[in-house]
């Protein structure tokens, strides 16, 4: 069943979203936590000889086209403030297009650097408030209605600048789109 996220991302996915999942994804290793799992986009760009098992967490499950072996898949129900795991339990955490809906998304980021290991990856994509002034107004005036009928999906939201404050190096950062998407690596000290 195709939904609405769906068909309003297909020409954001052809025209950006792509490439940036061919160039980070495949960086992901060992035992990998992806929140907001969805519909499983980002299983066709990683590299699944070098991940040992993927924890895909979410608040619902849609069929997915797996390309990496159904049974290295552990779906569990949840959500990004409070990841069910202990502390320091995946290699790689990945979210991609999540922050701007969770409901606090500080806490989420902190949850997601707890359960990273040292020397841990994380990789995101978020689509943030555009630097360009006059696009992040029509951003504002936009936001007034997207929460309300994009499941709390909030444009203008700053992940980049949160996950910043966190103890992290940077190994790839980049934007698309005007600014208006931001990805990168980032590695936990």
């Amino acid at each position: 069943m195709t939904t609405f996220y769906d068909l309003f991302m297909a020409p954001l996915e052809k025209r950006w979203l792509t490439d940036i999942r061919k160039s980070i994804m495949p960086t992901a290793s060992g035992k990998v936590l992806e929140i907001g799992f969805g519909t499983g986009v980002n299983l066709q760009y990683l590299n699944c000889d070098q991940i040992d098992s993927i924890t895909a967490l979410d608040l619902e499950f849609r069929k997915t086209n797996a390309k990496c072996a159904e049974e290295n898949i552990i779906f569990v129900k949840g959500q990004a403030e409070e990841l069910p795991f202990p502390d320091a339990s995946f290699d790689t955490v990945i979210e991609t297009l999540v922050l701007c809906s969770v409901t606090d998304m500080e806490k989420a980021l902190s949850e997601i650097m707890r359960v990273l290991k040292p020397h841990g990856q994380f990789i995101y994509i978020d689509h943030v408030l555009p630097d360009d002034k006059t696009l992040a107004n029509l951003f504002k005036g936009i936001n007034i209605f997207w929460p309300h009928i994009a499941s709390g999906c909030n444009v203008t939201r700053t992940p980049h600048l949160s996950i910043d404050r966190h103890k992290i190096d940077h190994t790839i950062s980049g934007h698309k789109a005007n600014t208006v998407f931001r990805y990168g690596i980032v590695t936990k000290q």
